[in-house]
């Protein structure tokens, strides 16, 4: 079986050689590495390890929906069997494919024709707290909470990052959406995979760390309003528009099972979202306009709008 190595980059030069190191120490080879730049402006594509690589440049930043699009074509058009994916700030422990193939080598036939994909539990680099997978189910999404001594686990999705995907699963799902650019993208294929009747696997042995530069995604912010003391996270606007966008698109437009749960909890979070922004008015009317925006694109179904 022929597995392609697939790292999408942004401005990653401090990292990208131990990425592509990390991928080349693997205990079980993979048969190629695919490196796929999102418009760097720094001197990414200028490091060393990139010689052992083949680099695919997107003129503009297309979003890591735009890259996982991109690279999935590119392993279809050179006839692999596996494509697994990775954040620029990820590294895979050296034996996280072959378990990963060891662990699909074990199941029987019919259990292998229903996998889609097989994902190396990821590990957040400061903390060491894991990023488990999620089913959708009649209350809406629902993280694994899996025992510790449980090998594996299936689920209908997690984080690209650290997934492993069978393309023969993928002829017959489909592409990812890059439309979704930034948040949701990986939401929105487990939903196809589930409802192609694939599921996904998580192996707790096979670990991923995640996050190595340890710049935290969500910032909180202790803020005092006339109530007491609560805290509040800090967005850059592009994420805002995407978030509020993606999810409300994905409840009205792509419909995963548990739409009355999953709607309680997508109309929510967005409004926590917009909420965080709207109680600090005074220096975050680019987030709150970019909240208000994407509210507005996501149910009139524009996903093919940018920020």
């Amino acid at each position: 079986m022929r597995v392609l190595a697939h790292i999408h980059t942004f401005n990653d030069a401090d990292i990208i050689d131990r990425t592509i190191e990390a991928v080349m120490r693997q205990t079980r080879p993979v048969d190629g590495i695919l490196v796929v730049d999102n418009a760097s402006t720094d001197d990414t594509l200028a490091r060393p390890s990139l010689a052992n690589a083949t680099v695919l440049r997107h003129e503009v930043n297309l979003g890591t929906s735009g890259t996982v699009h991109s690279g999935f074509r590119f392993a279809l058009d050179q006839g692999y069997d596996w494509i697994w994916i990775f954040d620029a700030d990820s590294i895979p422990e050296p034996d996280a494919l072959e378990k990963l193939l060891g662990l699909y080598a074990s199941f029987p036939q019919h259990f292998k024709d229903e996998t889609a994909f097989l994902a190396s539990l990821a590990r957040n680099q400061a903390d060491d707290q894991p990023f488990h997978g999620a089913l959708f189910t009649q209350d809406g999404l629902t993280v694994v909470r899996p025992r510790p001594e449980q090998q594996y686990y299936a689920c209908h999705v997690c984080i690209w990052s650290g997934t492993l995907y069978r393309l023969a699963a993928v002829r017959r799902v489909g592409l990812p959406n890059p439309n979704y650019v930034l948040d949701w993208g990986e939401f929105e294929f487990g939903n196809r995979v589930m409802m192609a009747g694939y599921r996904g696997i998580v192996h707790q042995e096979s670990v991923l760390h995640h996050n190595i530069r340890g710049a935290p995604s969500l910032n909180p912010v202790d803020i005092k309003l006339w109530f007491g003391v609560t805290t509040v996270y800090e967005f850059p606007p592009i994420r805002c528009y995407y978030m509020s966008r993606n999810m409300l698109y994905f409840l009205l437009y792509d419909v995963a099972r548990g739409r009355l749960g999953l709607g309680r909890r997508v109309v929510w979070t967005v409004f926590k979202l917009t909420a965080n922004f709207v109680l600090r008015p005074s220096n975050h009317r680019s987030e709150i306009l970019a909240c208000i925006r994407g509210i507005w694109h996501g149910v009139t179904g524009n996903i093919a709008a940018r920020y």
